[in-house]
């Protein structure tokens, strides 16, 4: 089996043709938004942190496991002039897939702008760095001769690249719509199998808020990622949230796996959120699930927050 696992792998990596999960994949992404949106720099009033860990596919060998930090800040000496307000922030993701791992870092700058009172539109833009490297060695094929062929064997490698993320995001106090382009540098890895590349990804964000009443609300949000040569994912979140405290919610990835989530904050200033994913595609044939869990610090106090969802900069 263990062998039959890195055939899988070589062949999702290596042949251009096939349609393949190149950036990791979060199921809680409105808890790790800005991750993924580099607009939402400066959205909240106060030092708001991430970091987090998913292990995806447990149970296959050399599965895909994803670790990231993030952070982002509203620069108040020059925000609110005219209600013009800007953000920074910076974020590093390290991914590791059997014998490939890439590591991105961005910093990042946002400017949001007033549309009317209540909405309001931000874009943002992330430079900074992408890191591959891969390394075959080891790896053993099957055949008439078993082993470890001598090609693969010799197949090591690491680049660096120029990378650039970028989003547009609208939203006011009980809705959010946003999109944006990661690996827009779209780089090219030579002498690994044919054509390699990284391509860029786009992802669509969407989601709204109502009041349940006495401190409850429910929150519906969708993500629609798509990329070049390869089949377009719906990711599907439900949250029931109370007095941002504690919140359930379900999550759904088309082709892939359902999961249950569970969010509670803790301290005042921290917030823990944990899925756990039920994959049905033919993946669970050689693995089991996938855990996830992000860790959020805010330099805020709970109740001076907007909640795990960003609202109105007006607040």
């Amino acid at each position: 089996m263990k062998r039959t696992h890195y055939i899988i792998i070589l062949s999702l990596l290596i042949c251009p043709t096939v349609k393949a999960q190149q950036n990791p994949q979060f199921t809680n992404f409105l808890f790790n938004s800005f991750s993924l949106q580099p607009a939402q720099a400066g959205l909240n009033k106060c030092l708001d942190a991430r970091v987090g860990y998913r292990n995806q596919w447990v149970g296959f060998e050399n599965n895909p496991q994803t670790l990231f930090i993030s952070a982002h800040q509203r620069i108040d000496k020059i925000s609110r002039e005219k209600g013009v307000i800007h953000g920074v922030g910076v974020t590093l993701e390290g991914d590791n897939t059997g014998f490939t791992s890439r590591t991105h870092m961005h910093a990042v700058y946002a400017i949001h702008l007033p549309i009317t009172r209540k909405t309001r539109i931000s874009f943002g833009l992330g430079l900074g760095a992408l890191q591959y490297r891969f390394d075959a060695s080891g790896v053993r094929v099957l055949g008439p001769n078993t082993g470890i062929d001598p090609v693969l064997d010799n197949s090591r490698a690491e680049f660096a690249f120029p990378d650039i993320k970028a989003g547009i995001w609208l939203y006011s106090k009980y809705w959010f719509a946003g999109l944006s382009g990661h690996n827009l540098t779209n780089p090219t890895f030579d002498n690994i199998g044919t054509d390699v590349q990284m391509q860029p990804h786009f992802n669509l964000m969407t989601g709204r808020i109502f009041s349940g009443g006495d401190k409850l609300s429910y929150i519906p949000a969708l993500q629609f990622k798509f990329t070049s040569n390869s089949t377009p994912s719906l990711d599907v979140n439900f949250w029931a949230d109370y007095d941002d405290v504690i919140a359930l919610g379900v999550a759904f990835r088309s082709e892939d796996a359902a999961a249950a989530m569970l969010k509670f904050s803790f301290l005042d200033y921290f917030t823990v959120a944990y899925a756990y994913d039920i994959t049905y595609s033919r993946v669970r044939l050689g693995s089991s699930n996938s855990h996830e869990i992000i860790l959020g610090i805010s330099a805020c106090p709970r109740n001076q927050k907007a909640g795990f969802v960003p609202c109105n900069a007006y607040d």
